[in-house]
C-alpha cells in the first residue's frame, strides 16, 4: 500500500467556507444591507446598539429605541460597507421625503412665518390654509356648490 503523505495545518491556506461573495452592484440597497448584516453577525463590525446615534449622540438603553446602521453615502457599490449608527427616530428623519421638502405642492416656500406644525407632526402651508378658508368662506362658492349638488 502507498502511504499517505499527512497534510500539516500551518501548510495550507486559511479557507473560507461558502460560495465567494458577489461583486457589489451600484443602487441594489438589499446587498448593501445584507453585507453590513454578514459583518454584525461575524463580529467584523460592533452591533449598532453598542454605538452612539451619529445624529444626537443617543445611547441605547432597554425599553428605548434601537439603533440601526444608515447608509448615509447612498447604496452606491463603492458605498456598501460606508454606514453610521443611528437610533430609529433620527433615521427616520433621515429617510423621511416630506421631512426634506422645502415647498408646498403650489410651490410656497416652507419657512417658520408660513408653516404650520399640526398636532400629529405634520407640516401646512399658511397660504394654501388662507386660499382655502377664503373659497370655503366666499358666498359664491357655496352658491357654486349648492347649483352642482342639484
Amino acid at each position: 500500500m502507498a502511504e499517505f503523505s499527512k497534510i500539516e495545518w500551518t501548510d495550507q491556506k486559511a479557507r473560507r467556507y461558502g460560495p465567494a461573495p458577489k461583486p457589489a452592484r451600484d443602487g441594489d440597497r438589499k446587498q448593501a444591507r445584507q453585507r453590513i448584516n454578514v459583518e454584525v453577525r461575524t463580529g467584523r463590525r460592533p452591533h449598532p446598539n453598542t454605538l452612539p446615534c451619529a445624529d444626537c449622540g443617543h445611547l441605547w438603553s432597554e425599553g428605548g429605541p434601537r439603533h440601526e446602521y444608515d447608509h448615509h453615502l447612498g447604496y452606491a457599490a463603492e458605498h456598501h460597507l460606508h454606514v453610521e449608527a443611528v437610533c430609529v427616530p433620527c433615521h427616520a428623519k433621515r429617510d423621511s421625503v416630506k421631512a426634506r421638502q422645502t415647498h408646498c405642492k403650489h410651490g410656497h416656500e416652507f419657512t417658520s412665518e408660513n408653516t404650520i406644525i399640526k398636532s400629529n407632526g405634520m407640516r401646512q402651508c399658511r397660504e394654501c390654509r388662507r386660499d382655502y378658508d377664503r373659497r370655503r368662506r366666499d358666498a359664491s362658492y357655496w352658491r357654486q356648490y349648492r347649483a352642482e349638488k342639484g
